[in-house]
């Protein structure tokens, strides 16, 4: 009895590749299959659209981005007032306000920065862990995984919609994660670590561990413990 013969043809072309904008919205529920398609590192692309998403979000949120900024410059003139006159006081409010006014030309530097140091340190945490990341492909880990954090910008701006934002005390103020319950004159390592309870910090969290489990190829242990140590490291970086 003959065994039936098993097809060779290496003509059939393979599925084409997925568009990265496309990837951008599959990692909200097919994590595992956009990271599987993006081994190859490249990430100028989606790295393009989460600057271009966040500017978005910033402006239509500009009115609750305001009354944190002019919060969080109230609590920091706060400490100083014994230490500066009522000129420099006036100064230094002036010079917050010109800043206010730019910050947003530096949003695109601030997230490439950003996103280049996270990669560089999901790479060498993942290859001290035996991961084989390069740093191409830590960075596209890191931009993907930040993806559900442009969500929760999103419902943190929406809030200024619907709540008074002269309630605004700090950056916290209106945040999804437990940092919000608590009072902004706390330890600094306590709010940071309540910004990391977050659902949506969660979320990009285990998108993190998703990432490097597949393109880093490592144990699903070693993965979840590299997402936990690399969420700590950002937020006491920049929460």
């Amino acid at each position: 009895m003959t065994e039936p013969a098993v097809s060779t043809d290496s003509s059939i072309a393979p599925p084409p590749p997925t568009a990265m904008w496309e990837d951008a919205l599959d990692i909200y529920y097919a994590p595992r299959q956009v990271f599987e398609r993006r081994r190859d590192g490249k990430y100028l692309i989606v790295l393009l659209i989460l600057c271009a998403l966040t500017l978005v979000i910033y402006f239509l949120s500009i009115q609750f981005n305001e009354a944190v900024a002019d919060a969080e410059f109230t609590r920091a003139m706060a400490k100083q007032t014994q230490q500066l006159t009522p000129e420099q006081m006036a100064s230094a409010r002036a010079f917050a306000e010109k800043v206010k006014n730019t910050i947003v030309y530096f949003i695109p530097f601030g997230i490439a920065l950003g996103v280049w140091v996270s990669g560089l340190i999901v790479m060498l945490l993942g290859n001290m862990m035996g991961a084989k990341l390069t740093f191409a492909q830590g960075t596209t880990v890191v931009i993907l995984a930040s993806m559900p954090e442009l969500l929760g910008k999103v419902v943190v701006g929406a809030q200024g919609l619907f709540l008074d934002t002269s309630t605004v005390v700090s950056k916290y103020s209106f945040a999804t994660s437990v940092s919000r319950f608590l009072s902004p004159e706390s330890n600094s390592f306590l709010l940071k670590l309540g910004a990391v309870l977050d659902p949506f910090v969660i979320w990009g969290a285990v998108l993190l561990g998703i990432g490097v489990f597949v393109i880093g190829r490592m144990e699903k242990e070693k993965a979840a413990v590299l997402a936990i140590i690399h969420t700590l490291l950002i937020a006491m970086l920049i929460r």
